[in-house]
């Protein structure tokens, strides 16, 4: 794998620890800062310089994360980051993982994070998160859940829900601590969450917001948690029916999420069989081409093999989003358990012969 190149280095600023300017300007605070080390595979902010305040840019500082924000975005190493970390393809025995995000058609940046972690007792943590909240404070929101799930390096067994849920709770403190201490971060300040943690065959799941998990099984589609959103309140007390909810108003408004001060986690846990295909998805994906659309384009048929073939899958969900109109971020994470490789007994008797 390349080395991944961090600001200084692109800038040649010289202001990391040990560089030629520290002396005279002192030392970066992107380079300092490590509370974001390893986003984007950079060391401390090196890849998510954006998001701290104080940088010196330009020969000019920066200011509050707040006030730095559209010089930022204009910024080439900014566009080169984004465009590097758009997709990612792994294999965490047992599964197969590609992720796949899209800033959507014009718009400035993307709010839409992923996370993909071996962690330290051979699990696996998957997240995605779609940041809410402005065009400044949702970017914020969605970096600093992605930084608090990359830091956890264990969850105990016996009550992973409830570890899960903790987790979610946590962070909707954090968040909420940030706008307090920033008030030039935008109200609404938050994100919403769905993360897995698979461990021995099993997936566990916490789910605050409107992104959604489904999980596909012998070719069906299925959705696994439900929106947190006004409709869903309204549709329970019966003001709307079944039928009114897919297009009513109040499908855009949810009434929970990472960040707003009161975060109710749903959980549950579900059991991972061979064949099976775990789907993240933010709501610029799903709200676009709808599950029917979706279900399709996972069936389809792909000569490649199955890393190769999840990627095409994954590359064509974002893309069908951007045909029907794609105005917001996309993102679509794909997990999947693969089937069992069979050995025809002839090539057995084959290989036990060479090698006799």
């Amino acid at each position: 794998m390349s080395k991944k190149i961090n600001c200084w280095e692109y800038m040649q600023c010289h202001r990391e620890p040990g560089g030629t300017r520290v002396e005279k300007s002192g030392i970066c605070p992107a380079a300092a800062q490590r509370a974001f080390n390893g986003f984007n595979r950079g060391i401390n902010a090196g890849r998510a310089c954006w998001l701290v305040a104080g940088t010196f840019c330009r020969n000019r500082c920066q200011g509050s994360f707040a006030e730095k924000q559209s010089s930022c975005r204009e910024c080439v190493f900014y566009k080169k980051i984004h465009l590097e970390e758009g997709s990612t393809q792994l294999s965490l025995s047992p599964l197969k993982i590609t992720a796949h995000t899209h800033i959507g058609r014009g718009n400035s940046s993307n709010d839409d994070r992923y996370l993909i972690k071996r962690m330290s007792n051979g699990d696996i943590l998957l997240a995605i998160a779609d940041g809410l909240g402005g065009n400044v404070a949702g970017d914020y929101a969605a970096e600093i859940l992605r930084a608090r799930l990359a830091a956890v390096k264990n969850i105990a067994g016996g009550d992973e829900q409830i570890q899960l849920a903790k987790l979610a709770v946590e962070m909707d403190t954090a968040i909420c601590r940030k706008h307090d201490d920033d008030p030039t971060l935008d109200d609404g300040m938050g994100s919403t969450l769905i993360a897995v943690l698979y461990r021995l065959g099993k997936a566990y799941w916490v789910h605050v917001g409107d992104s959604r998990l489904y999980l596909l099984r012998n070719r069906r589609l299925t959705q696994i948690t439900k929106d947190q959103t006004l409709a869903r309140f309204l549709l329970a007390e019966g003001e709307i029916t079944e039928e009114e909810a897919p297009r009513h108003y109040s499908r855009n408004v949810m009434d929970q999420y990472v960040g707003c001060g009161y975060a109710k986690p749903e959980t549950g846990c579900l059991d991972l069989f061979s064949g099976d295909v775990l789907v993240f998805a933010t709501d610029g994906l799903y709200k676009q081409i709808g599950t029917e659309a979706m279900m399709s384009i996972l069936n389809m048929e792909s000569g490649l093999d199955m890393e190769s073939g999840l990627e095409e899958k994954a590359t064509a969900l974002v893309d069908a989003a951007l045909d029907a109109g794609g105005t917001d971020n996309i993102t679509v994470m794909l997990a999947q358990k693969p089937l069992p490789v069979f050995i025809p007994e002839k090539r057995k008797e084959n290989d036990r012969s060479l090698s006799a």
